[in-house]
Parts: C-alpha cells; structure tokens; sequence
C-alpha cells in the first residue's frame, strides 16, 4: 500500500472534487463508486469488471449505478425544500425529469419509482417521447410538461393524457400551437392545463446559451404573449393557464446569468398575475451544471456554483420578486437532467495496444546494423548531434536536427536512400527529440517549439471502444469527461498519452482532459504489462447514449446495473447484451438473407474456380453465419 501515491493520484485526476462524493480510490488504489454516496459502502470497479466479464459480458460495457440517480433526485428535491424553508417562500417544489437527457426505459423506470415519494414528473419534447412518459404511474401531484414544437397530434395526445388522469401541461411555443390547441380543446371534454414559454432577454452561458435571448428559437416574444393570453380570454381558456416557463440552456456556467434570468422572469410571472391571470406554476427550465473537471469554475465543463446556492438563488430571486410586486409565490418547476443523470454511468474498457514513445523499436532491435561509416553525410551529422547534445546546445542540435531530417527524407522521396536508411534517420532523430525534451525540461520557461514537440511525442493507447457511440459529446462539441484507469492508483503513472478508440477516424481520439487549472492535451497513464488495464470514462450518463451514432457499425456496448446493500455486499441486477453485428446491419437496411444468399453465389462460384476446394466453401458460409452474431468490438486478448 502507497498511501502517498493513492492521495497523489486523487490530486491528479481530481476525483475527489468532480466525483461529487459517489466515486474515489481506494487503500489498494483501484476505484470505487459509492452508490448511496456513504464511503462506508463502496464498489472496487475492478472487482466488477471481473463480476460482469463471468457473466460473459465482453468489454467495452458500461456500468450503471440506479442508486445515484435516487441519490440525485434527492440532492435536488433537498436543496429546493431547504432553500423554501429557509427564506419562507410561500409554494413547492415540482422537479420533472426531460425525457431527451436518457430515454433508456430502465433509467426512466429509476426516476419514476426514486421520484415517487418527491412528486417527480417527466417532461417530453416529441409525440414519442409524450407516448412513453403517459404509460407511467406517476404520483397523484406529479406533472408530465409537453415542451417542444407541436403538430396535431402531440396536442392531441396531451388532451388524451388529462383524459386519463394525467397533470398535463401542454406549453405553448409560438401562437400557431395555441390555435391548434383551442380547436382541440372545443372536441375534447378535458383540456390540459397550459403553459407559455417567454423568450428572455437574459441569456445563459457555456456551450448552449443560445437557448436563451432574443435570438433564440424557442420562446414567445412579448407581442406574441400579449396576443396568446387575448386568444385565450376570447375563448375562455384563461383560467387553463397555469405555467409559464423558460429555460436558459443547457450546463450553465455562471450563476450571475441565472440570477438575471430569474428576476427577469419573475418580473414577467407578475406583470401577467396583475393583468387577471392565475399562473400557479413558474417553471425555471434545466441547466443545472455538472462540474466534470472539479474546478467549480465558469469554464465549460465546470460550474461555479453548487446545487444548493443554485436553488437558494432562485428561490430568494423569485420571492423578493413577488413580495416587491404583491403577488403570490408560484410553484418552482426545475426540469434539469443532466445533474439527475451523468454520475449515474461509467464506461469501461481496456488498453489494447500503445504506440509512441516507450514501444518505438530501435533499429538494433529489428536487426539493422547500417554502417555509419559508409552513410550519407546528412545520416553521419545526425550521429553526431545525438553523442554531442547537451543541456547548453540542445536548441541549436534540435533545430540542426529538423534540417537534415528534411533533407533526407528528400533525398529518400528521390531515389537516393535506401529503406535501411530511412529507419536509421527516423531512428537517430527520434533519440535527439527524446534528449532535446528531456534538456529542455531544465528551462524554467519552456519554448513553445518543445511544448510541440511534448505533444508529438505522447504515446497513443489504442481503447477498444468507439467515442462516437459511447462518448459523441466528446468528439461532436468538445464535451471534456473524467478519464481515468481503474487501478493502478498506487503506483506514479509514467506515460504522458493521449487515448485512440478503433474506429477508422482520425477524430476518433480523446486529446483534451480535465485538469483543475487548465485543459490537459495529455493523460498520465501507467505502462502496459501483461494484465489487463481498464480505462474508465465517467459522468457519461446524460445525452450520450441518447446522441451515439454507429460510425463503423460499432453499436450499443454491453450494460450491467448495479445496487448495493445496507451491509457492503452488492450484486449485478441486471445486465443487458449490446448489438450484434447483424443487427447493426438490419438498421441500415441490409437483409441478412440477401446477404448469405450472396456469400454462397461466391463460394459457388470460388468453388467452380478451384480456388477453394469442395466442401471447404459449407464450412466457410458457417463461420460467416457465427461472424454476423458476434460483438462487433475486439476480442479479448
């Protein structure tokens, strides 16, 4: 046991501030996730990898853990009940989930059943997602929001859901919707509640602020309300509006804007009481940040505020607001997903192979001895720059160095060198690049050519994973997640690396990590032995399995959730298999029987040919009918 290296290790990928209390190492430096977020009851990820690869689930799979998603609901349900408490605020709490963050039906199914006992409803953005959300049994005060442009046909199903009991609040997006609506609502014997979206003036901050401002798509203008609360007194549905709602976007990073958003509209909410209208709800959207780089910071991937100030803000904000027009409290809906669900979801797979730095063969290891003495004049200068470099001439022999490479890299494109003497060039320069950075390490301020260069030595871990399906937010918008190996923790990483998935992109590569001060170009990481080492990406639970793509028919990955008990033992409750190959094909419109129809036309004809022998062609139609129902990932080693 390295306790110093473990704590060292903690500091370095900071996981004790991005881990929100649900993830940490452990004495034996392997990590662990605490469920229930009380240390005293901990899952080694290693140990589950091991649980989940007995059940033949092959890597990469992802790990899910229910019991933070209740964990969450509560943090967010708590902080809102504390902060009304506190400053006598004179209305409740509603939280809704929105269906877009994680559409998986077990992760709904969490947050119905956790979210029973706090009234936790759901919010939809499409007639499908409307369809799913009215098949639960939700409590008798929980309400189920219709966001998003409508045609008929939602509107027509949000009438169905109040039909059936449901607390359905349709929100009106632009002035077409509530036409739509008020000639349902002259069919239909029950009509929803309803709600306005108001267009702020205020906007958020971080990458999705442009949900918010008078730019944005979503939102009515201050005309377009004015004219959908005279379209519902002409058709005496006013007293059917009973929400108005914002949302200033996504992860927002700076509280400042939020506290602007809320008392702009708070000041909206009153000026619309006092007109005669009796909106009971004031919905204050999503955009609760996660902080994935521990920083606590306006940064992108930060948030410089925690939950409980976000909620004491909006609270205060919005009850000074009323007390100050003399109008009553409303109701606060939050609709943040995000922070409900991206603790909740490791991925996890392994290192396949490294290349860079430490695996560069020299050519003495490959059985080249080149005489030096018969070489070019460029290779022999290259020679004697690497036995003269030192810490007072590595500038001047580094740049010398670029030179001759250049030029003999020429010389090789014209016909000059031989492929043995390419090798020995790529060799020597590589050993000067090597020394040059390790001199250069003794300036107190680094040149920015050897900064570069840092870079281009990194070693590269080949991941058997793709980042476009498991981590899209990665690659799509520069979304920066938790990397980390899942042990090892006791001894001090030595590689400086960035990590390569296997699909056949170059954007398929993770170059920017999470650091509390700054963004990292690399991760320190241990070298390879022959035991496995597992790579886990964490916080992945909101958006991406919702937004993956399967670039190179790389699929949904293998899953498995699980609980822990009051007395430390936990088990896997459930696991679920990813897509095999010939499902991945059948979404992209291939017939797998035209497919082997095809295979056998060719052996046919290979057979006819001589170029496989009789009876061979049956064995080879076999093994590509077992191909087609396999795992589309690498195999293990």
């Amino acid at each position: 046991m390295n306790i110093r290296q473990i704590q060292e290790a903690r500091e370095l990928f900071g996981i004790d501030e991005w881990g929100a209390g649900y993830f940490g190492i452990n004495d034996e430096g392997n990590i662990v996730c605490y469920p229930t977020g009380e240390e005293h009851l901990s899952v080694d990820l290693m140990e589950a990898v091991a649980e989940c690869k007995e059940k033949g689930l092959k890597l990469p799979l992802i790990v899910r853990f229910p019991q933070v998603i209740e964990g969450q609901l509560e943090r967010m349900h708590t902080a809102f009940s504390t902060a009304i408490a506190e400053y006598h605020y004179k209305g409740r709490h509603f939280g809704v989930f929105p269906y877009k963050v994680n559409q998986r039906r077990e992760f709904i199914e969490n947050v119905v059943s956790s979210g029973q006992s706090m009234d936790y409803g759901l919010e939809a953005g499409s007639k499908a997602e409307l369809l799913a959300a009215l098949s639960y049994s939700l409590s008798d005060d929980a309400l189920l929001i219709g966001n998003g442009f409508k045609d008929a046909e939602f509107i027509e199903l949000g009438f169905h859901g109040a039909a059936i009991g449901k607390n359905v609040i349709l929100v009106v997006e632009g002035p077409e919707e509530l036409e739509m609506i008020i000639q349902q609502a002259q069919k239909h014997p029950v009509c929803p509640e309803l709600g306005l979206r108001i267009r702020l003036y205020s906007r958020g901050s971080g990458k999705w602020e442009k949900s918010s401002g008078e730019t944005s798509k979503f939102g009515l203008t201050t005309i377009e309300v004015l004219r959908s609360l005279k379209l519902l007194e002409e058709h005496n549905l006013q007293e059917k509006l009973s929400l108005l709602h914002i949302h200033i976007g996504s992860q927002v990073t700076e509280i400042k804007r939020f506290k602007n958003a809320m008392k702009e509209i708070s000041r909206v909410y009153a000026k619309i009481w006092k007109m005669g209208y009796k909106p009971r709800y004031l919905d204050i959207g999503g955009g609760v940040g996660v902080d994935y780089d521990g920083s606590k910071t306006s940064f992108s991937a930060s948030a410089n505020y925690s939950l409980q100030e976000f909620a004491n803000d909006a609270v205060y904000v919005i009850g000074e607001v009323c007390a100050n027009e003399n109008v009553p409290c409303p109701h606060l809906i939050t609709e943040s997903g995000r922070i409900i669900a991206a603790y909740h979801s490791v991925v996890i797979t392994d290192i396949r192979e490294v290349q860079g730095e430490e695996t560069i063969t020299s050519v003495e290891e490959v059985g080249i001895e080149p005489d030096i003495s018969s070489s070019h004049k460029g290779i022999n200068e290259l020679k004697y720059i690497l036995d003269n470099i030192n810490r007072k001439n590595f500038v001047e022999y580094y740049h010398d160095a670029l030179e001759y490479h250049d030029e003999l890299f020429t010389l090789f494109n014209l016909g000059y060198l031989q492929l043995e003497d390419r090798a020995l060039v790529e060799d020597l320069f590589h050993k000067i690049c090597r020394r040059a950075l390790f001199y250069s390490t003794f300036h107190r301020h680094q040149l920015e050519e050897f900064e570069e260069l840092q870079k281009l030595m990194y070693s590269k871990y080949l991941a058997n994973f793709s980042i476009f399906q498991s981590i899209p937010d990665a690659w799509a918008i520069d979304q920066l997640f938790p990397v980390m190996p899942l042990s090892r923790h006791e001894e001090k990483p030595t590689h400086k690396a960035t990590i390569v998935d296997i699909t056949c992109d170059s954007d398929g590569c993770l170059e920017r990590f999470i650091d509390r001060h700054d963004v990292k170009s690399a991760i320190d990481l241990h070298p390879r032995t022959n035991d496995p080492y597992y790579i886990g990406f964490f916080l992945v639970g909101a958006y991406q399995e919702s937004l993956a793509n399967e670039h190179n028919l790389f699929g949904a990955i293998n899953s498995a959730e699980i609980h822990i008990k009051d007395n430390g033992s936990w088990e896997i409750t459930k696991t679920t298999s990813g897509e095999l190959i010939q499902d991945l094909l059948q979404y992209r419109n291939y017939d797998v029987r035209d497919l082997f129809e095809s295979y056998q036309n060719q052996i046919k004809k290979s057979e006819s040919q001589g170029l496989v022998k009789r009876g061979a062609g049956a064995k080879i139609l076999k093994r590509l009918k077992e191909l087609m129902k396999v795992y589309p990932y690498l195999l293990e080693n």
